[in-house]
């Protein structure tokens, strides 16, 4: 799940991001028809190394099975859906649509892979499957509580080469300094689930993911909600009154916090007790796991309403800058735990180098609302 959040976040080559923020018909129609035929590229080239994979001589990790690699493009593609969707809505402003895509996302993904580990097997294939679930309702409900089906009738699927090199070359910015700063929190958890892995196995990481997923749940259902309206007002304030956006900033974080803090609270009394009633004794380990993330989750809500401060004052270098030492910190401090750790003193390892990571993103956001000037 995370190699397709990763193929797609790099692969679309920031236009997602360029669209978010163009206002203007043509340029927004040129740079939709641009981002769904680099999706198309994507789907095709994923295709073709999941099916070559599969007649390499050596033999693949456990858990990647056939069904595994073939749902790997269409995960990929659905990603890119979705960013396109997502992108598209809120250049036009149409926030109570892309609210509702997102909620019934993550009902509906994880349920769905519950309910397919229940009634076949929980096996990675059904997790992968689930998430396919989630990501295709969020596009449906984008495309139709947003009135976008007018834009996608009128989509060029067919890749056309010149074209795509012009648009990308023009927003290049988007490609590389901010497309990377987006990847790198990601790239941090790909990196530890394969840390924990490797070291204390898939049992282990099992616990973790399911955990990690749960916690989650709140910052997709509700930060990540609001973020669109949040960060049009930032924008607004940045050019109609740029002086007012520090406080803004600062009202945002406040805000989120608490929210934050409400959310998680019972998560960090209860962890162990709500994941045995939800899943059953064996997963006890996994609510515990849940109980101590939860923790640095809470300021993950305050840095994920705004964020976007980085992208509304033009600071993307400084955006890319900071997820790049938050990152180093993170992959540095697990790098630096003993050999003999076991699943919880790995968590609190984890959950205190989250908490600086977050502190750091906040610290930077706050910077980031004083700054002015041209894209840095």
């Amino acid at each position: 799940m995370t190699l397709a959040t990763l193929v797609a976040g790099f692969g679309m080559l920031g236009l997602p991001l360029a669209l978010a923020r163009e206002q203007h018909g043509n340029e927004q129609i040129r740079l939709l028809h641009a981002a769904v035929q680099i999706a198309v590229v994507l789907f095709g080239l994923c295709g073709i190394a999941a099916l070559a994979v599969q007649f390499f001589p050596y033999k693949l990790p456990a858990g990647v099975t056939a069904q595994v690699l073939l749902i790997l493009p269409i995960l990929v593609f659905l990603h890119c859906a979705q960013r396109v969707a997502d992108s598209l809505i809120n250049a036009k402003g149409r926030f109570p649509a892309q609210a509702a895509a997102r909620i019934g996302n993550a009902f509906t993904g994880r349920g769905g892979a519950l309910l397919l580990g229940w009634l076949v097997q929980p096996l990675a294939a059904s997790m992968l499957a689930g998430d396919c679930i989630g990501r295709f309702v969020h596009v449906v409900l984008t495309i139709e509580l947003g009135r976008l089906r007018p834009d996608c009738k009128s989509i060029n699927w067919r890749p056309h080469p010149k074209f795509l090199l012009k648009t990308v070359s023009e927003y290049r910015r988007f490609a590389l300094q901010s497309n990377f700063a987006a990847a790198l929190p990601m790239v941090s958890v790909l990196v530890v689930q394969l840390m924990l892995a490797i070291r204390l196995g898939a049992e282990a990481v099992g616990y973790y993911t399911l955990a990690q997923s749960i916690i989650t749940l709140p910052v997709t259902v509700v930060a990540l909600s609001s973020a669109p309206v949040v960060f049009h007002r930032f924008v607004r304030a940045a050019d109609e009154a740029p002086d007012s956006l520090p406080k803004l900033a600062q009202k945002a974080i406040l805000g989120y916090l608490l929210l934050g803090g409400l959310c998680m609270m019972p998560l960090i009394l209860f962890g162990q007790t709500l994941f045995e009633f939800a899943f059953g004794k064996d997963w006890i380990a996994a609510g515990s796991t849940a109980a101590i993330l939860a923790v640095p989750q809470v300021l993950n809500f305050g840095l994920t309403g705004v964020l976007s401060i980085f992208r509304v004052n033009r600071r993307i270098n400084a955006w890319m800058i900071f997820e790049g030492a938050g990152t180093f910190v993170i992959l540095l401090g697990m790098l630096l735990l003993p050999r003999d750790f076991d699943l919880r003193s790995a968590t609190i390892m984890l959950a205190g180098l989250r908490g600086l990571y977050c502190t750091l993103m906040i610290s930077g956001c706050l910077w980031a609302a004083k700054q002015k000037g041209e894209w840095s």
